[in-house]
């Protein structure tokens, strides 16, 4: 492996990384496939001038209508979304300013109406029932819908865990090679830092996880507060659909045990 990157290779990723967010630009927002995040993983590795099989040439050359005409909306996303805007709209507040149970049908405020918003071309009922399965939700005897948390555990479920894997692989894998490609004092840079301790106390772990997950929890709600006020959908700007972005912020946590 050669650990440099020569003046050919930074010419070659430039012109990748031109490729690569004209290619993006056309599934913005949608599931993300394994050849998506290999594609962007290959990419990465020019970037550090590090070799890769030519078996990977395939995956570059492959046409870009493949396996994307059918892809829709990531459906943790837009359940995650669905239960925003239902922890932010005063219409769907109680007076105490926390989210208040609705029924599927009727008049607004209802399940129907918030699914509608979030994702127009999609079957209220179903995702309902989805919702209710992933516990997102929960509904009482006398029909009224509770939420029942803004984040969805999509590690429930195999098939959300996989979408989820390949989106937050292809998104991780983008903010490295963006930030590989501009210099470091540029604040076109995305935002990327990790707090590391290699002398940490296993026994101390599920507390940290704790904590990890109430203020994680805090501060990702928060980010997520701040793009839906300054949403041009939201703040009633107009803008060039040519300039929209998904816009994603990431916590994780990572160890060396596993097992804990």
């Amino acid at each position: 492996m050669r650990s440099t990157i020569s003046k050919k290779n930074s010419a070659h990723d430039f012109s990748s990384r031109r490729t690569a967010t004209k290619t993006k630009s056309k599934y913005r927002g949608q599931n993300v496939g394994t050849d998506d995040v290999v594609r962007e993983l290959v990419f990465l590795f020019d970037s550090l001038g590090l070799e890769r099989s030519h078996l990977m040439d395939g995956v570059l050359s492959m046409g870009s209508s493949t396996g994307r005409a059918v892809r829709q909306a990531h459906p943790a996303i837009t359940f995650s979304n669905l239960m925003t805007v239902w922890s932010q709209d005063p219409e769907y507040l109680d007076s105490l300013g926390n989210p208040m149970p609705i029924r599927l049908r009727g008049k607004k405020p209802s399940f129907t109406a918030l699914a509608l918003r979030c994702a127009p071309h999609a079957d209220a009922s179903k995702m309902l029932i989805e919702m209710k399965r992933l516990r997102a939700v929960k509904i009482d005897k006398a029909g009224l819908i509770h939420p029942q948390s803004r984040s969805i555990s999509v590690f429930d479920d195999k098939r959300l865990a996989a979408q989820h894997t390949l989106t937050a692989l292809h998104g991780f894998i983008g903010t490295l090679r963006h930030n590989l490609i501009s210099e470091s004092t540029n604040s076109n840079q995305l935002f990327h830092r990790i707090a590391v301790n290699h002398k940490f106390d296993a026994d101390n772990l599920p507390r940290f996880k704790i904590w990890l997950k109430r203020h994680g929890q805090h501060f990702l709600e928060s980010a997520d507060n701040w793009m839906i006020r300054n949403a041009a959908a939201e703040t009633g700007a107009k803008i060039d659909p040519k300039t929209c972005v998904q816009v994603t912020v990431g916590m994780y946590l990572a160890t060396d045990r596993s097992s804990k």
